[in-house]
């Protein structure tokens, strides 16, 4: 495997969490989000921030680098429908419990007799998907204090969903997720780079191509995960096809994995 592959693979969009980085915004966010999650006083925390800043990272970290015998169950996307939530809550009491043939209000009566205060908590990405039945029992469920919830969403639909009466009212703990500082770009390429012993081309990065890439990304981290994947993946093909003048970073080879990604407009 080539060095050019070798990089690609680190900036991969996905949650593996052997590719945590410390960002102030994540240490943050990480530190409220464990507080909450282990205090029995907020039924409903809400992850919120941009699409790509890094929400399903942090869910996927607290799930299984956490350890925390609270946390009962994650959710990465919240394809269920009412009574499967209920029934997915149900099986936590024990592999036997038999609840096909219950209804609704039956299963809800089930958990009333074995959890309260908080006891669990239950992690749900991507709550933007819920529709408001869903948002509705999961409220009533943290209402009466059988489940404790952390739903990570979309700013914009989290604050909306905040803004409904039935919200204001309710013990909620809010924690946002930011974007990148200006900085920490460049120590997050030198960091992923470094611990994979490819220092070649991590000093390939100057100050003016780390200022290139916040800015055309937005300090985004799904973006700029993206946009150095694809710049690897540049340089991978013009190793294959001896084209060695784009086998470097600069301001060229940069602007071509924007351009490819949709972040410059050519037309």
């Amino acid at each position: 495997m080539n060095q050019y592959i070798e990089a690609k693979k680190l900036f991969r969009d996905d949650t593996d969490i052997s590719g945590y980085f410390d960002s102030l915004t994540f240490e943050y966010a990480k530190r409220e989000l464990i507080e909450a999650v282990n205090s029995h006083d907020t039924p409903l925390i809400f992850l919120l921030g941009d699409p790509g800043v890094g929400k399903s990272f942090l869910m996927h970290f607290l799930a299984n680098r956490v350890q925390n015998a609270k946390i009962a169950k994650y959710f990465t996307h919240p394809y269920f429908e009412e009574k499967e939530l209920l029934e997915a809550l149900v099986s936590l009491t024990g592999p036997n419990v038999e609840h096909n043939q219950h209804s609704t209000q039956a299963l809800i009566n089930h958990l009333k007799k074995h959890f309260h205060d908080l006891e669990y908590t239950i992690l749900i990405d991507e709550a933007q998907l819920l529709n408001e039945q869903q948002i509705e029992l999961i409220r009533i469920l943290s209402d009466m204090k059988l489940f404790q919830f952390v739903l990570a969403m979309h700013r914009k639909e989290g604050e909306f969903i905040l803004q409904k009466p039935h919200f204001k009212s309710r013990v909620t703990k809010t924690i946002y997720l930011e974007s990148l500082a200006p900085d920490e770009v460049g120590r997050y390429i030198e960091q992923r780079l470094l611990s994979h012993n490819l220092s070649d081309l991590a000093t390939q990065f100057s100050k003016k191509h780390i200022r290139f890439i916040a800015e055309t990304a937005k300090r985004n981290f799904r973006t700029t995960k993206k946009m150095l994947a694809t710049l690897f993946e540049i340089m991978n093909l013009a190793h294959k096809g001896n084209m060695p003048q784009y086998e470097r970073v600069d301001t060229r080879t940069l602007t071509m994995a924007a351009i490819d990604i949709g972040l410059i407009d050519v037309e």
